[in-house]
């Protein structure tokens, strides 16, 4: 511990030698922590700002998800993912000051170790040369005599020589002692106007509380040109539990810490307005990277919009593809049916790929090719027998005519059906034709008759 309490009792110690002040070593001591965090605390200013900037769509969530509290939780940290905004940044830049606060407890609860370099074995000897008793050194002892050391000095060295180069430190600040603690019941003290003096200090750093959270607001609205109400709630947190935190810290530590935690509050107003050129290039920035991101969920909604109009007339195209095969599977499924099997022929069949001629059973070809054969025959044995018709006559008295060869009537046939009468294509004799075949069987009859008639002669 005592590593890290050295420094900072040495940096107060230099800010003494150069101003002469106890309180005025305690002020810059603080501006020095201010601005060695000057950085993390405009981080924060502008994780606020960030966080004040969200509080429509944090209400709208709220409302939305008035019933639900466990929704509400999802969405709004997803709010806070989607915006690169940490929940707990806005003010937990109030709360840097406590650590340094409590290293300077420290210091300032045992000024006599930390600052004036004495141990407990010269402490003691001094509490019994001002008191007549040993007081506690591990207590706040030291704070008790700490101004009486001052006051007291020369006759301390002359009874203890090895404190002659002990530091000399007036401990009083505008006639008020920072080593005692203040009480809330000042009329109850003994010195009423060294207690009022005292109390005043608490008082003044909680009011400096409240009136730098108002600041910080103001410029908020009226400098940023931000929400008037841009105080979200983890800064009205703040402006309720700093100051009365600073207010309890005051009235049980000594006054000193209580200048220090004023000298906070004035600090922290002079950074804000300090702040401002920092807090508007960032609002700047903030402000066109939401157009940014605002443009790229344009530009995605259309991009989906886009897709999906092509993925809706893909389905269409795919749809109409799949109609169309269902429509031919159903046309080929039909073709190739056979009885209740739907492809027995095949799913590729195609009835129109090759000709195809009605069947004909060659049974019933050739009994028409008999038939038509007998036909042509009957034909024949009629010309014949209409030419020697003539001759038997010229012939009948020397000779009886021989008996005609029986022919036989021609079997009486069936007709045909309308498929098997288109191949019946046997040429027939048209009675022109007839005529003159007969007529040429006659003129041969006749020459024969004069020629046996020339014989006789």
């Amino acid at each position: 511990m005592d590593i890290i309490l050295t420094p900072f009792a040495k940096l107060i110690l230099l800010f003494y030698d150069w101003t002469g002040s106890y309180g005025i070593s305690l002020l810059l001591f603080c501006l020095v922590i201010r601005l060695i965090l000057f950085p993390v605390f405009l981080k924060g200013r502008k994780s606020m700002l960030s966080m004040s900037g969200l509080a429509d769509k944090q209400r709208e969530l709220a409302q939305k998800y008035a019933r639900n509290r466990e929704k509400y939780s999802q969405e709004l940290q997803k709010l806070y993912e989607e915006e690169g905004v940490k929940p707990s940044g806005g003010c937990l830049w109030s709360f840097l000051p406590l650590p340094f606060l409590m290293v300077l407890y420290l210091v300032i609860r045992k000024p006599l170790e930390y600052l004036m370099g004495i141990n407990q074995d010269q402490f003691n000897a001094i509490t019994n040369l001002l008191n007549g008793t040993v007081m506690d050194y591990e207590g706040n002892g030291q704070l008790a005599i700490a101004q009486d050391v001052f006051l007291n000095h020369d006759k301390i060295v002359a009874a203890i020589p090895e404190l002659a180069n002990m530091p000399v430190i007036d401990f009083s600040f505008l006639g008020i002692n920072l080593s005692q603690t203040p009480h809330f019941l000042f009329w109850q003290q003994e010195n009423v106007g060294q207690a009022f003096a005292l109390w005043l200090i608490p008082i003044i750093s909680a009011a400096l509380g409240v009136v730098s959270m108002l600041v910080t607001n103001h410029i908020n609205a009226n400098v940023l040109h931000t929400r008037k109400n841009t105080m979200d709630q983890s800064m009205k947190a703040s402006m309720v539990i700093m100051p009365l935190f600073s207010l309890w810290i005051c009235f049980t530590l000594p006054a000193a810490l209580g200048v220090y935690w004023i000298g906070n509050s004035l600090f922290a107003m002079l950074s804000e307005f300090a702040n401002i050129p920092f807090l508007r290039s960032f609002l700047k920035k903030q402000a066109e990277e939401k157009e940014r991101r605002k443009k790229e969920a344009q530009e995605r909604a259309a991009q989906e919009r886009k897709a999906q109009a092509e993925a809706k007339k893909k389905a269409a195209e795919e749809r109409h593809r799949i109609q169309m095969e269902r429509k031919l599977n159903k046309s080929i499924a039909s073709a190739s049916r056979e009885g209740l099997r739907t492809y027995a022929r095949g799913r590729m069949y195609d009835p129109d790929r090759y000709p195809t001629f009605p069947y004909q059973d060659p049974n019933k070809l050739a009994k028409l090719e008999e038939i038509r054969r007998q036909e042509e025959a009957q034909k024949a044995a009629e010309a014949k027998g209409k030419g020697t018709k003539g001759k038997k006559k010229g012939a009948s008295d020397q000779a009886p005519a021989a008996p005609a060869p029986e022919t036989k009537a021609p079997e009486e046939t069936k007709p045909l059906p309308p498929e098997d009468q288109k191949l019946d294509t046997a040429p027939q004799d048209t009675p022109e034709e007839a005529v003159e075949e007969e007529g040429f069987v006659e003129e041969s009859f006749l020459e024969e008759a004069e020629e046996a008639q020339n014989d006789k002669k």
